[in-house]
């Protein structure tokens, strides 16, 4: 069986800086779905972001029949990404091979919307 996430994109932030006016929802099916880190947090250092679940996406992908799209435009930071049923914000980190063509990908952390694990 072919695991599958929704995404929803946001577009934008009301005052609290919680995201307003969100548009339709679209499903995908991604390369993988694998855990997220495992950090330890040591001291006071910098920022450390808990992360539930790693999505990998190619570069292009099916939104529809015969429709393809960049992942930039169908997934960005911030958007709200459900995977095996647990809602999440999205950290978005797009790789391009420097050898042009269409090697490459995209990685999804997905982290629980109150920061907290989900």
């Amino acid at each position: 069986m072919t695991e599958t996430v929704t995404i929803t994109t946001t577009v934008g932030n009301d005052s609290n800086g919680d995201p307003v006016a969100q548009t339709e929802s679209i499903t995908l099916t991604p390369l993988e779905v694998a855990p997220g880190n495992m950090l330890q947090k040591y001291g006071t250092g910098g920022d450390l972001t808990d992360v539930e679940f790693t999505v990998y996406f190619p570069l292009r992908v099916r939104t529809a029949i015969d429709t393809y799209n960049h992942i930039n435009d169908v997934i960005r930071n911030g958007d709200e990404i459900v995977v095996r049923g647990k809602t999440c914000t999205a950290l978005v980190e797009l790789w391009q091979s420097g050898r042009g063509g269409s090697r490459g990908g995209v990685a999804v952390l997905a982290r629980s919307r109150t920061g907290k694990k989900a």
